[in-house]
């Protein structure tokens, strides 16, 4: 399975190296949690799609909007003439 050590998020890393670790061992198709029917199958897709997604989305930090830049002058309403 994956090595997860370079992940953009090193908690989840260390996660999902400690899940590998316990997944491997595991007869293929085992039943997890009889009561979801969660196999081992599930959880090694769960780690693949994770290894090979983990840098796609690697959100930066976005700077937050400017706030509105006040007029120079009091605004005046438009009203409509009837």
């Amino acid at each position: 399975m994956a090595d997860f050590d370079d992940s953009f998020d090193p908690d989840l890393g260390a996660a999902c190296n400690r899940l590998a670790a316990w997944v491997e061992p595991l007869p293929e198709g085992a039943v997890i949690d009889p009561s979801s029917q969660l196999t081992e199958r599930d959880l090694a897709l769960i780690l693949r799609r994770l290894y090979a997604t983990r840098h796609a989305e690697q959100i930066e930090p976005q700077p937050a909007p400017a706030a509105p830049r006040r007029a120079d002058r009091a605004s005046v309403p438009i009203t409509a003439k009837g």
